[in-house]
């Protein structure tokens, strides 16, 4: 209900700029890593994927986002800030602060937990059909029933045009984990996004971490091993 009720109130803020999504390109690749002033952006995604335990779950997954400015984007996944743009050198960093996730269990054993983070990214424009991606970041997970733990994070992928408005990206991150049992993790993601229009995507995702935490042999947080999603995007 709350995403629903920020998912209006943007819709209502962005109704009374003047700026319109035709400014933000339609080439995934040449996109600024913040919406552009005035600009919204839904997304709803369906995600289902197996655990490590065997079991398989599914959920919908809605984002809302938008451009206080061309430089400061605001949404579910907190505040981000364009550091440095070069246009002339195709390269972009940006900063984000925000809630990184909430897992709601009320076992005894674990209970909820919720993470708190920050991280620094950006994107190295080739061509206007290859990009490089890059980030590292620190996420605070503030725990119920166990010890707090904290992670930092670096990750490194790419972005390719293989047809026109098709693009396909690939993601690999390590976490390196404090206060787990586990001393780290990997995950690698690839994607494909189709730019229906300047103003609509549509994609594929597929997932695949290694990360297997176990607390009292209880997996600690249900994390996916393998998990692919269907996802919409729309800016206005």
């Amino acid at each position: 209900m709350k995403k629903f009720i920020l998912a209006c109130a943007l819709t209502a803020i962005s109704t009374t700029q003047l700026v319109q999504a035709d400014e933000y390109p339609q080439n995934p690749i040449l996109r600024p890593l913040t919406l552009t002033d005035g600009t919204v952006r839904l997304s709803a995604g369906v995600i289902t994927g197996e655990q490590h335990d065997g079991d398989t779950d599914t959920n919908i997954h809605l984002n809302a986002s938008y451009g206080l400015t061309d430089d400061l984007q605001i949404g579910f996944e907190g505040l981000t800030y364009s550091l440095f743009e070069n246009e002339n050198q195709g390269f972009e960093l940006a900063i984000n602060l925000g809630v990184r996730g909430h897992h709601d269990d009320n076992s005894e054993q674990t209970g909820d937990s919720f993470g708190y983070g920050t991280s620094v990214f950006g994107k190295q424009v080739i061509t206007e059909n290859f990009a490089i991606t890059f980030g590292t970041g620190y996420t605070f997970w503030n725990e119920e029933h166990i010890d707090n733990k904290s992670e930092v994070t670096y990750s490194i992928g790419a972005m390719t045009n293989i047809a026109k408005d098709l693009t396909l990206s690939g993601h690999y991150t390590f976490r390196d984990l404090k206060d787990f049992k586990q001393d780290n993790a990997n995950n690698v993601s690839i994607a494909l996004n189709y730019a229906l229009s300047a103003d609509v995507d549509l994609g594929l995702a597929l997932n695949y971490s290694d990360f297997e935490e176990k607390v009292d042999n209880i997996a600690f947080h249900q994390s996916r091993e393998k998990s692919a999603a269907v996802y919409a995007s729309w800016r206005f």
